[in-house]
C-alpha cells in the first residue's frame, strides 16, 4: 500500500486531523472513534508548586483521591517510569526516585496491594536493570510493597502502525500497558523532544509500549520502538505523531498522569538539553488535560502538538483549555517558556506544509 503524491499526503493527514479516514491506508489504521468509546473523564488538573519533588507529587494527587480510588477498583497499579536510557548521567532526564516516592506515599494510603514499577530499556544492548540500579530504584523495594519489572520481558500483541510513504507495518506492543486490568500511572518530566517538540505523560506510555528485543541476535529487528518514527520515507515528526495517537487509541495510554516540572528539560531533549528549574508538579486522571496544561506552562504552541490534539478530538480526554479545571495556584503565573530542540523548525514543517496547523 503506497501513496506518494503530495496531494494525497495532504488529504491523508487532513482526514486524520478531522477524525475521519477516507484513504485506504487511513481506513485500515484509523478506526472510527468517539468520546463514548473512552468514557467520560474528570478533566481536572491538580497543580502544586515547590521544590520538594516527593512532597509535590503527593500533594498533587491528594485532591484527586476519590477519582483515583474509584478508577483503580480491583485493578493492578502499574507505574510507568521514564528511565529507558540506563547510563548514570541520564538520571537528569529520567523519572527521579523522589517523584516515585511521592506517588508511592499516596498509594500506600489508598491501595493495599503490591505496586508494579515498569520500564523497558530503549537500547538492545542490555536490560532495564541497569537503569534501576543507576537510578536507585531498587531501594524502593525496602520502603514499599513494590515489584520492578522489565517491560521487554512481558507478553506482546501484534498491532499495526504507519511507516513512511503511508505503509502499514506490524509492531509488537507490550500488553502490560494496554491491559484494561492494569491501572497505568505515567510518571515523567516536562521535556522537549527531537521529533514531536514535547514529550509528556502520553508519550512516556505510548512510546514505551513497543518491545525492544535486547536479547535478540537479529541486529535489524531488535528495537521495535524505532518503528514508531516511520522508517523509510518518514518525515521528521509526522509518522511518530500519528503512531503515538494510534497506539494510544489501541489502549496504551495513562489512566493517571503525574508530571514532574520541578525540574524540566529544555533544548535538545529528550535525552539531552538543559535542566529548567520550573518548580511545578501536575496530576490528572485525564492525561490529555494534564499534557494540554503542561504545553501552556512550557510556553509552547498547542496546535503544533498534533498527537495530543488528535487524542482530544478522538475523545480520550479534554484538549480545550477553557474546559479544564485547574486546582491550585494560578497557572498563568508559573509559565516558563522552554527553549525547543534545535530541530524544532524541521519537526513542525509537515504541519504547515499540509495545512494542519488549525486542524
Amino acid at each position: 500500500m503506497r501513496i506518494d503524491t503530495s496531494s494525497n499526503r495532504r488529504a491523508f493527514f487532513g482526514k486524520i486531523a478531522r477524525g475521519t479516514a477516507g484513504l485506504a491506508a487511513g481506513s485500515v489504521l484509523l478506526p472510527h472513534t468517539s468520546s463514548a468509546l473512552f468514557g467520560r473523564k474528570n478533566s481536572t488538573v491538580s497543580l502544586v508548586t515547590g521544590t520538594d519533588r516527593r512532597e509535590a507529587a503527593y500533594k498533587a494527587l491528594e485532591p484527586l483521591k476519590d477519582d483515583i480510588v474509584r478508577d483503580i477498583g480491583d485493578r493492578q497499579v502499574v507505574i510507568k517510569a521514564n528511565a529507558g536510557v540506563g547510563y548514570p548521567k541520564a538520571i537528569t532526564y529520567s523519572t527521579d526516585i523522589e517523584h516515585l516516592r511521592g506517588i508511592l506515599d499516596f498509594l500506600k494510603e489508598v491501595y493495599g496491594r503490591k505496586v508494579i514499577i515498569a520500564e523497558g530499556i530503549a537500547s538492545p544492548a542490555h536490560s532495564v536493570t541497569v537503569s534501576y540500579e543507576n537510578y536507585g530504584y531498587y531501594t524502593l523495594k525496602k520502603e514499599y510493597d513494590v515489584e520492578l519489572i522489565d517491560l521487554n520481558d512481558q507478553p506482546t500483541t501484534e498491532q499495526w502502525i504507519m511507516e513512511g510513504v503511508h505503509r502499514p507495518r506490524p509492531v509488537n506492543i507490550i500488553t502490560t500497558l494496554m491491559d484494561p486490568a492494569n491501572y497505568v500511572i505515567s510518571a515523567t518530566r516536562l521535556k522537549t523532544h527531537n521529533a514531536v517538540l514535547l514529550t509528556l505523560s502520553l508519550k512516556n506510555v505510548a512510546m514505551g509500549s513497543p518491545v525492544c528485543h535486547y536479547k535478540s541476535k537479529d541486529k535489524q529487528n531488535r528495537n521495535e520502538k524505532s518503528f514508531m518514527h516511520g522508517g523509510k520515507g518518514q518525515v521528521l515528526g509526522r509518522e511518530l505523531s500519528y503512531n503515538l495517537f494510534r497506539v494510544a487509541e489501541m489502549g496504551a495510554r495513562p489512566d493517571l498522569a503525574v508530571l514532574d516540572g520541578v525540574t524540566g528539560i529544555e533544548g535538545n531533549g529528550p535525552w539531552g538539553g538543559e535542566p529548567v528549574d520550573h518548580g511545578v508538579m501536575l496530576a490528572s486522571t485525564d492525561f490529555v488535560a494534564c499534557d494540554r496544561l503542561a504545553i501552556e506552562m512550557m510556553g509552547a504552541d498547542h496546535k503544533e502538538i498534533k498527537y495530543l490534539q488528535w487524542c482530544g478530538r478522538a475523545g480520550m480526554g479534554e484538549y480545550d483549555l477553557s474546559k479544564i479545571k485547574v486546582l491550585g495556584p494560578d497557572w498563568r503565573k508559573h509559565i516558563v517558556k522552554y527553549r525547543l530542540n534545535k530541530t524544532a523548525d524541521e519537526q513542525r514543517a509537515w504541519i504547515y506544509e499540509n495545512g494542519l496547523y488549525d486542524g
